[in-house]
């Protein structure tokens, strides 16, 4: 049994997702208690879940799109949604051909299977309520990181798309492929719940819930061992090692400390940092911290350039040293 709270505020430390995970329920016969209805597109529940805290549902009487309760399998697909006509017929881009061939390749949830969707926080889903599948929205780091806690542990790869309907994505696909997802959905997916241009949504089907801790927790990387696995005898890599280390067993060699190269000023708590980092990783690091400062015109590489860079590239400093 998962603790869907501490899952959540562990998701929302470590994964640094937008609002809150949201917990997505397909109600079979009845809409539990606490959930409200929602006169609006039934993608956007995702947002008033994650964004405002609420618990809402859709079903045939309460949402304000077709093509969402098509996919829902909630009511009947309209023939031009079914055909791909909203597609071809409004737009100058899509042909009819690829329009109808994209909905008809489209999962929908099998007609009538189920009364309504509902979605909540996922450290506020109501006692007794059934989490089919998790969805959190974050940037693409934390995106590759949440998406592969199946992979990490079974070798299973998380299926992805981008530009297909979300609302098949959010309500169907995970019903059908039974794997953790990484997808963009659509533009009007997008816009409905006003996702920003590096964001992107990951769907973890609550079987696989209790793999997430392995890869948010459990993160630890051998920077000197990989390297030596990875690296080809003409790696410059090698150059600063003893020739020694082409023997069998190169990862057991004591390495020489080695002082970084700046060809720029750094204050002095960024030099302390810098010292912290593995010496496979020395080179790297300044270099693209070196850059970041002259693309930005900073006199010096600080402490405050580097977390900024970092934080544009959606990582954390602390967690990336700590996994050193």
């Amino acid at each position: 049994m998962v603790d869907l709270k501490a899952l959540s505020d562990m998701i929302v430390n470590k994964a640094k997702v937008r609002g809150k995970p949201v917990a997505i329920s397909l109600f079979r016969d009845a809409i539990p208690a606490g959930y409200e209805p929602l006169q609006d597109t039934p993608c956007a529940i995702m947002r008033y879940a994650m964004d405002e805290g609420k618990k809402v549902y859709f079903d045939a009487d309460h949402h304000d799109c077709y093509v969402g309760v098509h996919h829902a399998g909630i009511v009947p697909g309209k023939k031009e949604i079914v055909s791909g006509d909203y597609l071809s017929k409004t737009s100058n881009f899509f042909t009819e051909e690829g329009a109808a061939r994209l909905k008809a390749g489209t999962y929908s949830l099998p007609p009538g299977m189920f009364k309504a969707i509902g979605a909540a926080p996922l450290d506020d889903v109501p006692e007794g309520v059934k989490v089919d599948w998790i969805v959190a929205v974050s940037n693409p780091h934390n995106a590759c990181i949440l998406g592969g806690c199946r992979m990490a542990m079974d070798g299973v790869q998380p299926y992805g798309t981008f530009g297909t309907s979300l609302c098949g994505e959010l309500f169907a696909v995970p019903w059908y492929i039974k794997n953790v997802m990484v997808v963009g959905g659509d533009f009007g997916g997008r816009m409905h719940n006003r996702i920003k241009q590096d964001q992107l949504f990951i769907i973890i089907p609550i079987e696989f819930a209790h793999m997430i801790p392995n890869i948010l927790l459990n993160v630890k990387v051998d920077v000197k061992a990989s390297r030596e696995m990875t690296k080809p005898p003409y790696s410059a890599f090698w150059q600063k090692k003893d020739k020694s280390v082409f023997s069998e067993e190169p990862s057991v060699q004591e390495e020489a400390g080695e002082e970084p190269v700046f060809s720029m000023p750094w204050d002095a708590e960024a030099q302390a940092m810098i010292k912290k980092v593995p010496v496979e990783m020395l080179e790297m690091i300044v270099g693209n911290s070196e850059q970041y400062a002259k693309e930005n015109a900073y006199a010096e590489v600080s402490m405050k350039s580097i977390r900024e860079q970092m934080e544009k590239l959606g990582m954390d400093l602390d967690e990336m040293l700590a996994m050193m």
